[in-house]
């Protein structure tokens, strides 16, 4: 079951749905005995108050918790990772990916790392994948982005070493 951390990095960084986030708060209900408040709030607040409701979440059990803290990296790289064999077994799009990169490059672009003040962060673990999503649009398939989809299978072992990496430091 994935944690309301993982959720929030899904919504943050991705499209989510109502139903999806209402069905992991039940499973989560039916499969812990200590349930905190947050969690009924789901199943009664509108879809904007998601996030909030799983920030407070996620929080409460890690105080630095944040979209740019490097927990949430190391979430938003496994969420890549599982959408990027999605998108390899042609279950998702190229705008689809495209934009879930674009939107991780975005969030993760200077943050803090306790670089000098000369150096901008850049999560490095991305490679090339935003220019491989260059003029991407809708247009784009699976069969018709053959790069896009070698640039994701090379880039693939680099991810996963950079959060075994920085998992042991976490």
């Amino acid at each position: 079951m994935k944690s309301h951390q993982e959720i929030l990095v899904e919504c943050w960084y991705d499209k989510t749905d109502i139903e999806s986030i209402t069905q992991w708060a039940d499973t989560f209900v039916k499969n812990n005995d200590h349930i905190p408040e947050e969690v009924f709030e789901i199943f009664y607040a509108p879809k904007h108050h998601f996030e909030d409701i799983l920030f407070r979440l996620s929080i409460a059990e890690e105080p630095d918790f944040s979209p740019q803290s490097l927990s949430a990296e190391i979430l938003a790289a496994k969420y890549l990772i599982n959408l990027i064999k999605r998108y390899l077994n042609d279950e998702v799009t190229p705008i689809d990916i495209c934009r879930v990169i674009n939107n991780i490059d975005c969030g993760f672009m200077n943050a803090p790392r306790d670089l000098p003040n000369n150096v901008t962060y850049y999560p490095c673990w991305l490679g090339n994948l935003y220019s491989s999503c260059d003029w991407c649009d809708e247009t784009w398939t699976n069969n018709s982005a053959p790069h896009l989809k070698q640039d994701l299978e090379n880039q693939l072992p680099y991810i996963t070493k950079w959060i075994n990496n920085n998992s042991q430091s976490n």
